[in-house]
């Protein structure tokens, strides 16, 4: 290998390393909480408009700053893993389950640990309902990849810029 060639080889090689450590992981989750710069009295409205008017509130009390919502089916299409990467992370290429409804509930606080400056920690529970070709069918439970509670921390962000 000659001079130019080995260089033009390092180069290459050089690129697709960086390329490689910058690719996010797949299983890399989205935030699922956030320091807010503002008072939790500022905060709490916005988050519970936030919540409620995608979701059905089962619980909620403003002095604990904790909201819990109803059980929610989520937009998924039968048997797309696709659709389900969007909320979950689901089995490698090794897995043998059809994914046929996914449903979540989270929990959410909003809690004020110094003057001016809110928390926001939201918990989603996912459980999709599968067939195991061996195993039949059941619901099982799935870890949120953190992108709904992504979206309504940066929404609430938004509305206070």
């Amino acid at each position: 290998m000659n001079m130019k060639s080995f260089v033009s080889f390092i180069i290459v090689v050089s690129v697709f390393m960086m390329g490689c450590a910058t690719a996010p992981s797949p299983r890399q989750s989205q935030r699922t909480s956030a320091v807010i710069d503002a008072p939790k009295d500022k905060v709490w409205p916005l988050l519970v408009e936030e919540v409620g008017s995608k979701y059905a509130i089962q619980a909620i009390d403003k002095e604990s700053g904790s909201i819990t919502t109803q059980v929610v089916r989520m937009p998924v299409v039968h048997r797309n893993t696709k659709s389900f990467r969007n909320y979950v992370f689901i089995g490698g290429p090794g897995a043998s389950y059809q994914y046929e409804r996914l449903r979540m509930n989270m929990r959410i606080t909003a809690t004020e640990f110094e003057q001016e400056k809110t928390t926001i920690t939201i918990n989603a529970h996912y459980e999709a309902y599968v067939t195991h070709r061996d195993q039949g069918r059941a619901w099982m439970i799935f870890p949120s990849n953190g992108s709904v509670e992504n979206q309504i921390l940066t929404n609430i962000e938004d509305k206070l810029e």
